[in-house]
């Protein structure tokens, strides 16, 4: 076996096994709208936010004292932080199709606001806000909520 055979396949190997690994990290979204200073949380970097950037599952985003974000994502749910805020995307599952699936997140704190898309109008309840207090099933169409700092 000639010596390139033995390293470029291990190589190539390597090289697709990555690809398939990153094929299911689809954006579930993106940032409609920035006011101040925002930061998105991906995979152990910091990243700072800009309209029209695309958001994942696992993303974490958290707002300066001054900064506000609206989000969009592919059920047309609507969120909007405030000051302050804290939240993670926890889990987005969606067929565009039959527009069954999912949608969990959580607001560590600060302000959230969102207009429920699909998901719920297919399923009430399908939508879930996690707040250190309580879980929020999502039934309706509009809804906010505060957590306040913690106390450290």
């Amino acid at each position: 076996m000639s010596s390139c055979l033995k390293t470029c396949i291990p190589i190539i190997a390597l090289s697709l096994s990555s690809l398939i690994a990153h094929a299911g990290d689809e954006s579930i979204g993106h940032i409609k709208t920035l006011k101040g200073s925002a930061f998105i949380e991906r995979s152990g970097q910091v990243i700072a936010v800009t309209p029209g950037q695309e958001v994942y599952g696992q993303d974490s985003i958290r707002t300066g004292a001054e900064g506000s974000v609206g989000l969009l994502f592919l059920d047309d749910s609507r969120v909007a932080i405030g000051p302050n805020s804290r939240i993670a995307l926890d889990s987005f599952n969606f067929d565009r199709k039959t527009h069954d699936g999912d949608f969990g997140m959580s607001l560590k704190q600060g302000t959230l606001s969102a207009i429920a898309g699909k998901l719920t109008e297919k399923n009430p309840g399908a939508m879930k806000v996690k707040t250190p207090a309580a879980i929020l099933a999502v039934r309706g169409t509009e809804f906010s909520v505060k957590v306040p700092p913690t106390q450290e």
